[in-house]
């Protein structure tokens, strides 16, 4: 009988430890399946921010931060993609061409990067979402000293920020 009672405690033991093996197993495949889907999801959204980073950049006009339209349609966009993934942040950088001395083409990117900033906040963004930096000349898009040059370097870029 103690044979018996033994080995019924035995068989009572390994279900218990197979259950148990069982249990662990399945919250580890759902714990990565969940990680598979979390990655899927960051994935797919660094490819839509891309898509509206490729859009840009703003382009201003010569000695203004004035947003012209196409650059307010791109912002639009923006504060739709910002609303819709609340954990997003954005760097706006703005951009001079050379001309102007390095203190004013500091304070003219500054202002060019609020721009784009406000417009956003009016458009419902948190203003504590939208950090500014302003490059002046120091970072051109195209290498030249005419028109072409100066008017692709006169912009606002955008960074994504992710959580």
């Amino acid at each position: 009988m103690k044979t018996l009672a033994a080995a019924a405690i035995q068989i009572l033991l390994a279900v218990a430890l197979v259950h148990s093996s069982a249990c662990s197993t399945a919250k580890a495949v759902t714990k990565s399946a969940a990680d598979d889907d979390d990655f899927a999801a960051r994935a797919a959204l660094v490819k839509e921010l891309d898509a509206l980073v490729a859009q840009g950049p703003l382009h201003f006009d010569t000695d203004t931060d004035t947003l012209t339209d196409e650059s307010q349609v791109l912002l639009q966009h923006v504060a739709a993609q910002m609303h819709r993934v609340p954990k997003v942040k954005l760097v706006v950088g703005g951009h001079c061409d050379e001309r102007g001395d390095d203190a004013y083409n500091l304070a003219l990117g500054d202002k060019r990067a609020l721009a784009a900033r406000d417009y956003l906040v009016r458009l419902g963004v948190p203003k504590e979402r939208i950090r500014m930096v302003s490059f002046g000349e120091e970072q051109p898009l195209a290498n030249g000293h005419d028109e072409i040059a100066w008017s692709q370097n006169r912009r606002d870029e955008f960074t994504f920020m992710l959580p």
